[in-house]
C-alpha cells in the first residue's frame, strides 16, 4: 500500500513540471509566431509605403520640373508674341499704314528679340509690304506662301497664330508667329509674321537634370520632336507618336485616371518613370523621364536595411519571448482569474501573489482598487440617480429659456419693426409733401428723425440676425451668380452714402473670376457691412474693393484710407457691442454689431476673415471663402 502511495506521489510530481513546461512551450511558440508575423507584416507594410512614397516623390519632382520647363517655354514664345503686338502699335502704322518706313521698326525689333530671324509685314490683300531679316537672305524653308496664307487668315480674323515647327537646312528648328496689325482698334490692315529660332527651347531642355540620368524633351501633338538632349533625334525628324506616354498626353481627357508618373518604355526602349506637362497654347508637351533602376536605388537600400533590422528583431524576440514565458505566464493567469471573478460581481475576492517583483505590487494595488470599488459601489447608484435628476431639471430649464428667448425675439421683431417702418414711411412722406413749404431747421429735424429711425431699424435687424446665427436657425441658400453684379450694386449703394465727400470708390475685381456658387445675400451683406464701415470712417482718399480666386477659394479685400484702428482694438474688433476708439476727438458711431455679424456670416459660409490696420493710414479687411466656381 505504501509503495502504491509513493508511486502516485511521484506521478503527480512528474505531471506538474510537464504541464508547466507545456505552457511555457506553447507561450514561447505563440509569442515567436506573433512577433515574427508582426515584424514581417510591419516590414512589408513599411516597404509598401516606402514604395508608394518613393513613387509619389518621383512623380512630384518630375511634375514640378516638367511644369517649370513648360512655363519657361511658353513664356519665351508669349514674350515674342507680345513684342510683335507692341511693334504693330507703332506710330508709323497709325499714320501711314504698312509703309516702307515701317522697316525701321522691324529692324529695331530684330535687335531687341535675338530669337527672331525674319519679319514680314503683309497687307490686307495678302501682299508682302515690308520685310526685315537678320540673315543675308530670307530663310529658304519650303512652304512660306502657305504659312503666310494661314497666318494672314488667322490674323485678319483678329487672332494670333503659332505655326508648325520646321527645320532650316536640316539644322535648327524654327516656327512662325503671326499677329494682326491694326491702324486703330477694330481696323485690321494686315499681319506681322516672325520666324523664330527655337534653339532656346533646346537649351532649356538640355539644362534640365533629374537625378543622374534623367532628361527632358518636347513633343508636338503630331509627334514631332522640338527639342531633345540627343540633338540627332531632332535633326532626324524622329516622330514619337507611337510612344504610350505621348498618346496619353494628347488624348481627349488626359488627366482622368492618370497618375502623375508612370513606368513606361522610352524612345530608346528602356524602362523609365515618365511625367509630362502640357503647353496648351502651343499644343506641345514637355516630358521628363528618369531610368527606373536609378529611381529605385533608395528603395533597394531601404529593403536591405529593413531586412537587417527584421533579423535582429527576430533574434531579440526569441530571447525575450522565452524569458517572459517563464516569468510572467503563471502570475498573469492568477490575475486573469481574479479579474474574471471581480467582473462577475465578486468584489470580496482578493489576489494572493508572492513573486517579489512588480507583478506582486500590481496584485496589491489591484486588491486596494477592489476594496475601494466595493466601498464606493454602494453609493454610486444613488449619486448617479441624483445627478441624473439634476441634469434633467437643468435641461428643462434651458429648453424653457430657449423657447422664451425665441418668443421674445419674435415679439420684438413684430412690435418694434412695424412702428419703426411706419415712422420711416411717414417721415419720408412728410418730407416729400412739404418740399419747399417748411423752414430749413424743421426739415433738418425731420431728416434727423429719419436717420435715427433707420439706425434703430438696422440695430433691430442686426440683433435678430445675430440671434438667428447663434441659435443655428440661419440657413445657407446656395445659388450661382457673377460676382461683378453684386459688386456693381454695392458700389452704387456706397457711392450714394459718400456722395459729395472727398472719397472715391475703386473696384479691382479680376475679370477671370468664373460664376460662383454660394449664398448671394449673405455674401452681399458681408461686403455691404465692410464697405459701410469704410465709408463711415473715411473722410477723404479712397475705398477699394478687390476680388480674385486663389487655390479654389474666393479672396475679397475691402481697404480704405480712413482713420484706422488702434492695435489693441484688433483683438476684440469682431466681438458684439465692442467698438474701437478712434484717434482724435471723433468717436465711433453705431452699436458694434456690424463686424460681429460679418464674422458670424463668414464662419457660417466656412470662411475666415482677417484685418490689418494702422492709425491715420486706413484699414484692410480680407475675407477668404471656399466657393464652387462654375464653368
Amino acid at each position: 500500500m505504501k509503495r502504491m502511495e509513493d508511486k502516485a506521489r511521484s506521478r503527480l510530481v512528474e505531471l506538474f513540471p510537464r504541464r508547466r513546461g507545456r505552457l511555457v512551450r506553447d507561450y514561447f511558440l505563440i509569442s515567436v509566431f506573433l512577433i515574427l508575423g508582426g515584424l514581417i507584416a510591419s516590414a512589408l507594410v513599411e516597404l509598401y509605403f516606402r514604395y508608394q512614397e518613393n513613387q509619389e516623390s518621383i512623380a512630384l519632382l518630375q511634375q514640378e520640373v516638367a511644369s517649370s520647363a513648360a512655363f519657361k517655354i511658353e513664356s519665351f514664345l508669349q514674350e515674342i508674341k507680345a513684342a510683335l503686338k507692341t511693334a504693330t502699335k507703332s506710330r508709323e502704322i497709325a499714320v501711314k499704314g504698312i509703309a516702307p518706313e515701317y522697316k525701321f521698326e522691324l529692324e529695331r525689333l530684330l535687335l531687341t528679340a535675338p530669337a527672331i530671324t525674319e519679319l514680314v509685314a503683309v497687307d490686307a490683300e495678302g501682299v508682302i509690304r515690308v520685310k526685315a531679316s537678320r540673315l543675308r537672305s530670307a530663310l529658304p524653308h519650303v512652304g512660306i506662301s502657305s504659312q503666310i496664307s494661314e497666318s494672314f487668315r488667322r490674323a485678319m480674323q483678329g487672332g494670333s497664330h503659332f505655326g508648325p515647327v520646321y527645320f532650316v537646312r536640316g539644322s535648327e528648328p524654327y516656327m512662325s508667329i503671326a499677329v494682326p496689325m491694326e491702324r486703330f482698334a477694330g481696323n485690321i490692315i494686315g499681319a506681322l509674321q516672325a520666324e523664330v529660332n527655337l534653339k532656346y527651347i533646346g537649351e532649356v531642355v538640355s539644362n534640365i537634370k533629374v537625378g543622374k540620368a534623367g532628361y527632358a524633351y518636347v513633343v508636338t501633338r503630331s509627334g514631332g520632336l522640338v527639342a531633345h538632349p540627343d540633338v540627332s533625334l531632332v535633326l532626324q525628324r524622329r516622330n514619337v507618336t507611337q510612344l504610350e506616354q505621348v498618346k496619353a498626353a494628347f488624348q481627349a481627357n488626359p488627366n482622368v485616371g492618370k497618375p502623375k508618373a508612370v513606368v513606361i518604355r522610352s524612345l530608346q526602349g528602356t524602362k523609365v518613370f515618365s511625367s509630362y506637362a502640357l503647353i496648351r497654347s502651343l499644343d506641345w508637351a514637355v516630358f521628363i523621364e528618369r531610368p527606373v533602376a536609378e529611381a529605385y536605388e533608395p528603395l533597394y537600400a531601404s529593403i536591405l536595411r529593413t531586412s537587417g533590422l527584421l533579423l535582429f528583431g527576430l533574434g531579440m524576440a526569441l530571447v525575450v519571448g522565452l524569458f517572459v514565458a517563464r516569468r510572467v505566464v503563471r502570475p498573469l493567469q492568477t490575475l486573469r482569474q481574479g479579474v474574471e471573478r471581480i467582473g462577475g460581481g465578486d468584489l470580496g475576492f482578493r489576489l494572493e501573489i508572492k513573486t517579489g517583483d512588480e507583478i506582486e505590487v500590481l496584485a496589491e494595488e489591484f486588491n486596494k482598487m477592489t476594496r475601494a470599488l466595493q466601498e464606493s459601489y454602494a453609493n454610486l447608484e444613488q449619486k448617479v440617480a441624483a445627478r441624473t435628476r439634476e441634469l434633467r431639471l437643468a435641461n428643462q430649464r434651458l429648453d424653457e429659456a430657449s423657447k422664451h428667448k425665441s418668443q421674445f425675439l419674435a415679439s420684438v421683431s413684430h412690435e418694434l419693426r412695424t412702428p419703426l417702418n411706419a415712422i420711416i414711411a411717414l417721415t419720408r412722406l412728410v418730407m416729400r409733401k412739404t418740399e419747399g413749404q417748411i423752414a430749413d431747421l424743421q426739415r433738418e429735424n425731420l431728416q434727423k428723425v429719419l436717420i435715427s429711425a433707420e439706425q434703430l431699424l438696422n440695430l433691430i435687424n442686426g440683433l435678430l440676425d445675430l440671434a438667428k446665427i447663434e441659435a443655428g436657425r440661419m440657413e445657407v441658400f446656395v445659388e450661382t451668380f457673377r460676382l461683378e453684379e453684386v459688386v456693381e450694386t454695392l458700389i452704387s449703394t456706397v457711392e450714394s452714402i459718400i456722395k459729395g465727400s472727398h472719397v472715391r470708390v475703386i473696384r479691382d475685381v479680376r475679370p477671370d473670376i468664373p460664376p460662383l456658387s454660394t449664398d448671394r445675400e449673405k455674401l452681399k451683406q458681408i461686403l455691404l457691412n465692410l464697405l459701410s464701415n469704410a465709408a463711415k470712417f473715411t473722410e477723404e482718399g479712397e475705398i477699394r474693393i478687390s476680388a480674385w480666386h486663389e487655390n479654389g477659394s474666393l479672396k475679397l479685400v475691402v481697404a480704405d484710407t480712413g482713420v484706422g484702428i488702434k492695435k489693441e482694438a484688433l483683438d476684440y474688433i469682431f466681438e458684439e457691442f465692442r467698438q474701437a476708439g478712434m484717434p482724435g476727438t471723433r468717436e465711433p458711431r453705431g452699436t458694434g454689431l456690424g463686424l460681429a455679424i460679418v464674422k458670424r456670416l463668414v464662419d457660417l459660409l466656412g470662411g475666415k476673415i482677417g484685418v490689418e490696420s494702422e492709425i491715420s493710414k486706413g484699414s484692410r479687411f480680407t475675407v477668404t471663402l471656399p466657393v464652387i466656381f462654375s464653368t
